[in-house]
């Protein structure tokens, strides 16, 4: 890695930082991939904090532990300020959310039977699919460039889907076969130059 590449190619401010998630995690709904298709929308094409391939890394960090909407904000913060920048996302990201929640569970225990309120909740999960996908879409027309990525990504969506894998063996599994995939090339290579 070349030093431009280990720091931030423009000063982000923390206030910066913390506007955004504020705004994120205020805004955000819908789950995890939800919020990520929002984080890769505010930094990424709106503000190009970082690239496509560094969140797409990020993102794939984050499945390893926890929420992973969480860890790539922290994933984002980490990248542009260090270990400052990685507090401002997390606490401006968590804090709209802890609050909403628990005035939207004060509320929906005082108003859940009314029917209104429950048509209201069970017209969100569309927009929640239709998010979904296109945060997926997005992240895929660009990283899905020949057959081996089709492949890799058919197996992992039947890993998952159908055989109920948890998703970090999925990740560790694409690892390990990318690791043995350059050793084997650049072993074949080291051998001819001998």
């Amino acid at each position: 890695m070349t030093r431009n590449q280990e720091e931030p190619r423009r000063p982000v401010s923390l206030l910066d930082i913390a506007k955004v998630f504020l705004i994120i995690g205020t805004t955000g709904f819908g789950g995890g991939m939800a919020i990520i298709a929002l984080i890769q929308d505010y930094c990424v094409v709106r503000r190009g904090w970082l690239e496509l391939d560094e969140f797409s890394h990020g993102v794939a960090f984050g499945q390893i532990l926890g929420p992973f909407a969480v860890n790539a904000s922290i994933f984002v913060g980490y990248r542009l300020r260090g270990l400052k920048g990685a507090l401002v996302a997390a606490v401006s990201f968590l804090t709209p959310s802890v609050v909403i929640v628990m005035a939207l569970t004060a509320l929906y225990l005082r108003y859940q039977r009314v029917p209104s309120l429950q048509s209201a909740l069970s017209a969100i999960g569309p927009v929640v699919v239709a998010l979904i996908v296109a945060a997926a879409y997005q992240m895929g027309r660009s990283r899905i460039k020949s057959m081996e990525s089709v492949l890799l990504v058919l197996i992992s969506i039947v890993l998952v889907a159908l055989f109920k894998l948890p998703i970090i063996f999925v990740l560790l599994a694409t690892a390990a076969y990318a690791l043995l995939k350059v050793r084997f090339s650049e072993g074949g290579g080291a051998h001819e130059g001998r």
